[in-house]
C-alpha cells in the first residue's frame, strides 16, 4: 500500500511539473526558437527520438532479468560476476576506440554497429554456454559505450548542420529524458509480463524487434556526419586525448559526469538490498519501486525545462549536492526504510536533471572533430569506478557503498565547481584575444 500510495504521488507530481512546464514553454525563448523551423525542426526531432527510444527500449528490456537469466543457467555468483566484469571491461576498452572510429568513420555507420552488436548479443542470451556468454557480455559493453555517445554526436552534428537554434539542443534532451523514464517504465512491466510467460530469455528476444526498427529508420533517413574525417583512427585517438590535456574545463566536466555516473551504477546494484529486510526481500513489489524511479526521472526532467530558461550551468551543483545529501543520509539512517526509500526517490529526481544538463554541457563545450571519442573517453574512469566497486561491493556492508556513492558525489560536485570557474577563465581569455589582437 505504501509504495502505491507513492507511485500515485510522485505521478501526481509529476504532472503539477508537466502543467508548470508547459506553462512556462508559452512565454519562453525556448518556444519562440521553434516556431522559427516548426515542420523541419520537429520532424528531425521526432526522428532522433524515434530511434533513441527505441534503443533505450531494448536496453531496458534488456536489463532486469540479466542476472536472473544467468542463475536460472546453472552459474555462480563467481561465473556470474565474470560476466559483469566482462561487459563493463569491454566497455571500458573496447567501447572507447568505438567512438574515435565514428569519429572517423562516421556516426550513422556506427550507430549501424551498435544495432548490430547489441541483436548479437541478445541472440547469445539464448544459449546457455559461459563463452557463448561472455562474447555477448563484450558485444554488449561496446554497443553501451555507441548507446551512450555516437547518437548524441550524430544529433548535435546534424543539429547545428542544419541550422536550428543551440537553445533548441537542451529541449532535444529534456524531452528524451522523459521519453526514457516513460518507456522504462513501459520496458519493465513488458519483461515482467513476458518473462512470467515464456521464461528469463523472452525479454532479451524481444529486444531484438526494437532493435532491427532502429536500424531500419536510420539506415533509410539518416545521412552520415564525421568529426574530422583528415585524421586515421589513431590519430583521432591522439587527437581526443589532447583535447582533454589541454583544455581544464572538459576534463573536470568529464570526471564530475564519471564520479556522479559511477555512483548511479553503484545505486543500480544496491537499491535492493538497501531496501529489502529478511522479512520483506520475498514480498517487495520491485516492479512497482522501478516504476516510481521512472516517474521521479522525468520529474527531474521537469524540473530541468523550467530551471534551464536561467541557464545550464547552475543545474548539476543542485543535482550533485542533493545526491550527496541524499546517498550520505542512506549510510546513516540505513535501518529506517521509509527516509532510504525517499532520499531514492530524490536521488532519481537529480538523476532526471543530470542527463539533459550534462547533455547540453557537452554539446556546448566537446568539440565536433573528436566529439564521440571525447565522450568515450570520460567513460574510461566511470567503467574503472564500476568495475572496482563490483569487485568489491560483496566483502562491504551496505552502509559503506552507500557512504562511497556519497563521497563521489561530493567529488562530483567539487569537480564541477571548478569546471565552472575554469569555464569562465576560458571564456574571459576568448572574449580578450580579439581585442588583444588590435
Amino acid at each position: 500500500m505504501f509504495y502505491a500510495a507513492s507511485f500515485v504521488l510522485a505521478s501526481i507530481v509529476c504532472f503539477g511539473f508537466y502543467y508548470l512546464k508547459r506553462q512556462a514553454d508559452e512565454k519562453s525563448a525556448v518556444t519562440k526558437a521553434r516556431l522559427i523551423k516548426t515542420v523541419e525542426f520537429t520532424r528531425f526531432q521526432r526522428n532522433y527520438l524515434a530511434v533513441y527510444l527505441l534503443a533505450m527500449f531494448a536496453d531496458w528490456l534488456n536489463g532486469p532479468y540479466v542476472y536472473a537469466l544467468y542463475q536460472h543457467y546453472g552459474f555462480d555468483s563467481g561465473e556470474i560476476a565474470q560476466l559483469f566484469i566482462g561487459g563493463f571491461g569491454a566497455s571500458m576498452f573496447l567501447g572507447t576506440f568505438a567512438g574515435a572510429l565514428s569519429d572517423t568513420y562516421g556516426r550513422r555507420a556506427m550507430t549501424l554497429t551498435f544495432a548490430v552488436c547489441y541483436f548479437a548479443a541478445g541472440v547469445t542470451k539464448m544459449f546457455p554456454d559461459f563463452w557463448i556468454l561472455m562474447f555477448g557480455r563484450l558485444l554488449s559493453g561496446v554497443a553501451t559505450s555507441l548507446l551512450f555517445s555516437v547518437l548524441e554526436a550524430w544529433m548535435v552534428c546534424e543539429h547545428h548542420k542544419r541550422g536550428f537554434d543551440a537553445s533548441l539542443l537542451s529541449d532535444t534532451f529534456s524531452i528524451a529524458t522523459t521519453g526514457n523514464g516513460l518507456v522504462a517504465v513501459f520496458a519493465g512491466l513488458f519483461a515482467s509480463a513476458i518473462a512470467e510467460q515464456y521464461g528469463f530469455v523472452a525479454p532479451f528476444i524481444a529486444a531484438l524487434v526494437p532493435l532491427f526498427v532502429l536500424g531500419a529508420i536510420v539506415y533509410m533517413t539518416w545521412t552520415e556526419n564525421y568529426g574530422d574525417q583528415t585524421l586515421d583512427f589513431f590519430t583521432a585517438m591522439t587527437q581526443a586525448a589532447s583535447t582533454l590535456r589541454k583544455d581544464r574545463a572538459l576534463i573536470l566536466l568529464g570526471g564530475a559526469q564519471s564520479c556522479f555516473e559511477g555512483a548511479m551504477y553503484t545505486f543500480v546494484f544496491m537499491w535492493t538490498p538497501a531496501l529489502a529486510t529478511e522479512s520483506t526481500r520475498a514480498t517487495l513489489p520491485y516492479g512497482l519501486i522501478f516504476a516510481v524511479y521512472m516517474v521521479c526521472i522525468m520529474i527531474g526532467s521537469y524540473v530541468f525545462s523550467l530551471l534551464v530558461a536561467d541557464g545550464v550551468a547552475r543545474i548539476p551543483l543542485y543535482v550533485h549536492g542533493m545526491s550527496g545529501a541524499a546517498m550520505l543520509l542512506v549510510a546513516v539512517l540505513l535501518e529506517n526504510k521509509a527516509i532510504v526509500y525517499l532520499m531514492f526517490l530524490v536521488f532519481e529526481v537529480a538523476c532526471g536533471m543530470f542527463f539533459p544538463s550534462y547533455g547540453t554541457l557537452r554539446s556546448m563545450y566537446i568539440p565536433e572533430a573528436s566529439r564521440a571519442a571525447v565522450m568515450n573517453y570520460f567513460r574510461i574512469p566511470l567503467n574503472a569506478i564500476v568495475l572496482l566497486l563490483l569487485l568489491k561491493v560483496k566483502f562491504m556492508p551496505v552502509e559503506s557503498v552507500f557512504f562511497i556513492c556519497a563521497l563521489f558525489h561530493g567529488a562530483s560536485l567539487m569537480m564541477f565547481s571548478g569546471f565552472v570557474a575554469a569555464a569562465k577563465g576560458r571564456a574571459t581569455n576568448q572574449s580578450s584575444t580579439p581585442a588583444a589582437a588590435h
